[in-house]
């Protein structure tokens, strides 16, 4: 484990980096293997709108029609970013590999070679002649996650980890300069 890991869960008393594992639900179709990838800071209205998304796509698959329901990566859109917690803990991300923030090019060509590959591919998870034990395995499937369903922390408490790695490295160069200041002031009146 990485130092700085143990000692943000330490100090944090368990409240960053939460392990990202559960126990995997039994069921028809199962195993199946959850991920709690929900950040709280988004708000309650952000979190309900995704859900009724999915929910939403579950119903039409249902009845019949093809859909195309994916998970996109964390992206540094302008929406985002402008928060600027948001936009220091996007910036200490990248340390919990394999987490990645992509830019908005990135995430927009994949997500959009998803969809045309979920709207032709008779094959796709979003066909509703593709068979499915469980209605939820339509998004096992084709997203493009960018770490968060392989990270060893929960999404909702790597942020303020994130935020103090990304201070540290801005902080880094004006740290060494102090010191190299305040090494020459005492080498200086040592030498006096």
């Amino acid at each position: 484990k990485k130092p700085y890991c143990i000692l943000m869960r330490l100090l944090s008393r368990g409240k960053f980096l939460r392990k990202n594992v559960r126990k995997p639900l039994e069921g028809q179709g199962g195993p199946f293997y959850l991920v709690n990838g929900v950040s709280v800071a988004q708000g309650p209205n952000y979190i309900l709108a995704k859900r009724l998304q999915h929910w939403r796509a579950i119903i039409a698959r249902s009845k019949g029609c093809i859909v195309s329901s994916n998970i996109a990566p964390s992206t540094s859109t302008a929406s985002v970013v402008q928060n600027r917690t948001f936009a220091w803990a996007y910036e200490g991300m990248p340390y919990f590999k394999p987490y990645e923030i992509f830019a908005p090019e990135t995430s927009n060509a994949v997500m959009s070679a998803i969809l045309f590959s979920d709207l032709n591919d008779p094959k796709s998870p979003g066909n509703p002649k593709t068979k499915h034990e469980n209605p939820n395995q339509l998004f096992s499937y084709g997203s493009f996650h960018g770490g968060t369903w392989r990270c060893a922390y929960e999404i909702d408490s790597i942020g303020e980890a994130s935020v103090l790695l990304y201070f540290s490295r801005v902080a880094a160069p004006y740290i060494c300069a102090v010191a190299a200041v305040g090494a020459a002031f005492l080498a200086k009146g040592y030498m006096s």
